[in-house]
């Protein structure tokens, strides 16, 4: 499933079915189709993503994980400079 983040102060992104699941895990969300990252998650969300990114971790075609999980990492903080409520996620078709 390939997996689509929005939220409304950050342009979305897309993630493919390999990298959705470490999100969810590393976010400490239940990897479902659809969901959601609340404002007072973004904290521990940030950091999360953060110190997994410091890991040297290659996932797929010699892509650095930290290169993968940057376009969350940029979002969650302009989500929270931005005062947003919610960051989602949902399955594209």
């Amino acid at each position: 499933m390939i997996t689509q983040f929005s939220c409304s102060s950050s342009p979305t992104f897309i993630v493919t079915k390999d990298l959705a699941p470490i999100i969810f895990k590393t976010i400490g969300k239940e990897a479902q189709s659809e969901g959601i990252i609340l404002n007072c998650e973004f904290d521990t969300s940030l950091h999360s993503l953060k110190k997994k990114a410091k890991l040297a971790i290659q996932i797929s075609n010699d892509i650095p994980l930290s290169t993968r999980l940057y376009p969350l990492i940029q979002m969650i903080e302009a989500a929270k400079s931005s005062n947003d409520k919610f960051i989602l996620w949902k399955p594209l078709r």
